[in-house]
């Protein structure tokens, strides 16, 4: 082999050039992220109940959806937490699973649970979820800071903001903290109830009906079978015109036997910014994607998203961590360029060839970047731990690169004094 490419110059040169614009295709698409991917696949079922104790959660909610994650192909393991007003199930794929097919048949798997929730259970969210021990530090944060009221200002976001951040690509979920969600008390009076001889478990139950998807048959479609499913809105006058019992012939509705108000959640902590209300959004990157990619298009959209605001808003980054990446990474590239310079100078000066010694220096910016493009072509991402084990291979390539030059100098040396070898 090497015989070949020495009698075969051109043919060296065609292919050395031929792996340079491979790599130079394939370094500025690498992915890049801090730690390596190290988890199966992922999907995390979210369920709110507020005001629900953890007993109540894992009956109406979390075993129904264990149940129906359970029946999805290619689910290796299912973990679930049930704690006081939330449900939280994360399901595990065999590793070659196509995890946005796998979601959709968790959604569609999900159909049944969806329609028993109980009246005050928010739908259940399907998420690629980021494994808690690879969230050393949040992703992406943005503080919105605003002049409206605290919980008017998370309502507006959820319903503006939160679709727009969570359709940027590479996104796997996007969150607000601060503010309290909406909800309608029903506060339920005893001395009303036992006039009329009603429990708190019949007030829930038709409650519940009123929340009910009735199945309205199926149509076809290109070939494909549609359900059809009528889900009617519920507003407060309804609720109060809901049938309890009937007493006498005379029905006995929720308004007879309980006040309904319009309120939110209690506030857990409230935050200000130059007599301005804050709320802070979450981002969070889906597993495997390049984290600077990501960030890029996050700051690249928020402008957009600030000019279009309906309510005013002011948007400010906190934390980014595929901008710090970014930077570690342009820190250690011109690092590295000026170590090569110092090797460089300090083995000419050794050596004294400096013809050998670009050859060192060529060996390894070329090894490095054919495989950072193997990097690409094999989807591995650069993070840490690769660059950490790159640093000693290159430190292991230098000193062989020159043991072999200095091994080659000094035989071409004899073979020209006519020194036997």
């Amino acid at each position: 082999m090497i015989k070949f490419f020495v009698d075969h110059p051109v043919a060296t040169w065609m292919l050395f050039a031929a792996l340079m614009v491979c790599g130079l295709y394939a370094v500025p698409r690498l992915n890049i992220e801090a730690m390596p991917e190290t988890d199966l696949p992922k999907l995390t079922v979210y369920t709110r109940w507020n005001g629900a104790s953890p007993s109540a959660i894992q009956r109406s909610i979390t075993l129904p959806v264990e149940e129906s994650a359970a029946q999805c192909r290619g689910v290796e393991e299912i973990e679930s937490t049930s704690r006081h007003s939330m449900s939280t199930v994360e399901i595990s794929y065999q590793r070659d699973i196509d995890i946005e097919f796998a979601r959709l048949e968790l959604n569609e798997q999900l159909g049944n649970v969806r329609r028993n929730l109980p009246a005050q259970a928010n739908q259940p969210q399907v998420v690629p979820e980021v494994p808690e021990e690879m969230q050393a530090e949040e992703f992406f944060t943005v503080h919105l800071i605003s002049p409206l009221p605290t919980n008017e200002l998370r309502e507006k976001s959820e319903d503006w903001l939160l679709p727009r951040f969570s359709a940027v690509n590479g996104v796997a979920k996007a969150e607000l903290q601060g503010g309290a969600l909406p909800l309608l008390r029903v506060n339920l009076s005893l001395e009303k109830m036992d006039r009329f001889g009603v429990v708190a478990d019949d007030i829930f139950n038709r409650i519940d009906a009123r929340d009910d998807i009735v199945p309205a048959g199926a149509i076809r479609i290109h070939g494909q079978e549609l359900t059809v499913t009528v889900h009617d809105s519920v507003t407060v006058a309804m609720l109060e015109e809901t049938v309890i019992r009937n007493l006498g012939g005379q029905p006995i509705t929720l308004a007879h036997v309980a006040d309904i108000e319009r309120g939110h959640e209690d506030v857990t902590y409230f935050r200000r910014t130059n007599g301005q209300n804050v709320i802070t959004l979450r981002v969070t990157k889906r597993s495997g994607e390049n984290s600077v990619a990501v960030s890029r298009r996050l700051r690249e959209e928020i402008p957009h998203i600030q000019a279009d605001m309906p309510f005013p808003v002011t948007m400010e980054v906190d934390q980014d961590e595929g901008e710090e990446l970014r930077e570690k990474l342009e820190e250690l590239v011109w690092r590295s360029v000026a170590i090569l310079a110092l090797l460089f100078l300090l083995l000419a000066m050794a050596l004294r060839r400096v013809r050998l010694v670009a050859i060192v220096i060529s060996s390894i910016v070329f090894a490095i970047v054919i495989c950072l493009s193997l990097f690409y072509f094999f989807d591995i991402s650069v993070n840490f731990i690769t660059i950490s084990g790159l640093t000693i291979c290159f430190g292991m390539l230098l000193d062989n690169s020159i043991l072999v030059l200095d091994s080659v100098h000094r035989h071409l040396t004899e073979r020209k004094n006519g020194d036997p070898m």
